[in-house]
């Protein structure tokens, strides 16, 4: 295994149980973002453990539910308003929405009208699209096990695979996949006691380590293991150190550069870091109190950052929060380096007409069209721009909020059956929590499964969909089925009027 600097097993306390690590913090860090619940243990390693894939289930099976059931009338996820202009990308919005200040909620992805396509309620972060063993998939991670872990779905929604920090406990802020596949990256954390009297702070202070991990994807094996403590000077941090829990770093992305190396970005650091992926040594710093780079405006550097990597033109990406910035405000930036001159030129600084400014979390990435889309984080608001100008707005309710905000193109096939509610007398509404192949719903009606005939086919009209259909004396039984663009039909269910199917 490389890692940066070998550390003893007894450098690190045991992870204590059941804290997280941003409320431990206070309140005033604790507008960080919830992180990770940590359990009563070091977490064991969880490398990939596939499931094979499954086509839609034929009416009548009743497979394993992938997310939240999805029946008409179940809990949604949050209203998503948004406004859009025909030039925004159709990509659909992959989102984490959870209260400000509260617990992880759920996972869900969003049209451009802000109609769910897919929720799956529970302790959820960071929803992302990756490319594993060669196909699409979602990444998301997961607050359920002791510890946390990442999981890895596919277009059905099915867990294909999981992974978790050798030793540490792991980090909801990132998890990376090699462009070869072969390797993952993770972000952890762990308790570290120090004397932090020569900084005004404790003898025993519990400093939290941000820790690297890069795993093989296929067995879990560690393969490089970094040390924040080892490497970055407590002098770097722009928190104070004289509490008696204390978080000098805070990473909150990391990312493969395209040499190979790792570009991690930390938060109370203000700082983004490219680490030797070999050697572990930070071979440059941008921002912050010791960049290597020096700026032309002291207003171009970053500020608690989030979401940092390289763009295929070789220019560095970052979603710039602002918090020490006067006037305090958020952006995307862009900056292009120069390893030679050691020079970083803001080459677009992408806000609002009316500034925004974002306490916590926060993304920057480009769309399959070219625009840029910006996670507002904490702000509980996302923006498409194009050219520089909004053409995308999508905004939670007050005081909901998404880690990030990402667009992809993306096809869900649930290994759920459609599930459908008829209330008599002729009142059905249907649902395919994750579909996204859905154009229209056929409804067919009848004494028994043998006689049925259709009553109407009605255009899908979001999550849930709703149509009054009329019902012929002795009717007993309903099916619905979702029907593609083609007219294919993807899936079915069959109800009685019982309420059973």
């Amino acid at each position: 295994m490389r890692q940066g600097k070998h550390r003893t097993p007894h450098a690190r306390s045991r992870p204590r149980p059941r804290l997280l690590r941003a409320r431990v913090l206070g309140a005033a860090t604790a507008l960080c973002v919830p992180v990770a619940l940590a359990g009563g243990a070091a977490p064991a390693p969880a490398g990939a453990a596939p499931a094979p894939p499954g086509p839609a289930a034929p009416d009548g099976a009743v497979p394993p539910l992938a997310g939240t059931p999805p029946r008409p009338g179940a809990a949604a996820p949050p209203a998503l308003t948004t406004t859009t202009t025909g030039r925004e990308d159709d990509g659909v919005l992959l989102t984490t929405p959870a209260p400000v200040g509260g617990d992880l909620a759920g996972a869900a992805i969003y049209d451009n009208a802000g109609e769910p396509v897919w929720w799956k309620q529970g302790p959820y972060m960071n929803l992302e699209p990756v490319t594993f063993r060669g196909a699409p998939a979602l990444s998301v991670f997961d607050n359920t096990d002791l510890g946390g872990e990442y999981l890895l779905l596919d277009s059905s929604y099915r867990e294909i695979a999981s992974y978790r920090m050798n030793g540490h406990f792991t980090d909801s802020h990132e998890f990376e996949i090699s462009p070869d596949g072969s390797r993952v990256l993770l972000l952890g954390f762990s308790f570290v006691t120090r004397d932090l009297t020569a900084y005004g702070g404790k003898p025993d202070a519990q400093v939290i380590d941000a820790v690297i991990q890069e795993q093989d994807a296929a067995t879990g094996e560690v393969l490089f293991e970094w040390s924040a403590l080892d490497h970055i000077p407590l002098t770097e941090t722009q928190e104070p150190l004289t509490e008696a829990l204390v978080d000098p770093v805070h990473a909150n992305s990391l990312a493969y550069d395209t040499d190979g190396d790792l570009l991690m970005s930390a938060r109370h650091t203000s700082t983004v870091y490219k680490i030797d992926r070999e050697s572990g040594a930070v071979r440059w710093r941008l921002g912050g109190a010791a960049s290597d780079f020096a700026f032309a405006d002291p207003a171009q550097r970053p500020s608690y950052q989030h979401d940092a990597q390289r763009l295929p033109d070789g220019r560095l990406m970052l979603f710039d929060n602002g918090n020490r910035s006067d006037p305090q405000r958020s952006r995307g930036a862009f900056y292009e380096l120069d390893e030679a001159a050691m020079t970083a030129r803001l080459t677009d600084d992408v806000q609002t007409p009316e500034p925004v400014f974002t306490v916590f979390a926060g993304s920057a990435r480009q769309t399959g069209n070219g625009n840029v889309l910006l996670g507002y984080g904490s702000s509980g608001t996302m923006v498409e721009f194009a050219d520089g100008e909004p053409v995308f707005t999508g905004t939670f309710p007050q005081g909901t909020y998404s880690y990030r905000a990402i667009r992809t193109d993306w096809t869900g096939t649930p290994a759920t059956r459609p599930t459908v509610r008829w209330r008599e007398p002729g009142t059905v509404e249907m649902s395919w929590n994750g579909a996204t192949e859905v154009d229209a719903w056929r409804i067919e009606t009848g004494a028994s499964r043998r006689t049925l005939t259709t009553a109407d086919t009605v255009d899908r009209a979001g999550f849930v969909t709703t149509a009054e259909v009329a019902v012929a004396d002795g009717t007993e039984v309903v099916r619905v089925s979702a029907v593609d663009a083609d007219g294919e039909v993807l899936a079915s269910r069959t109800v009685t009027a019982d309420g059973t199917g």
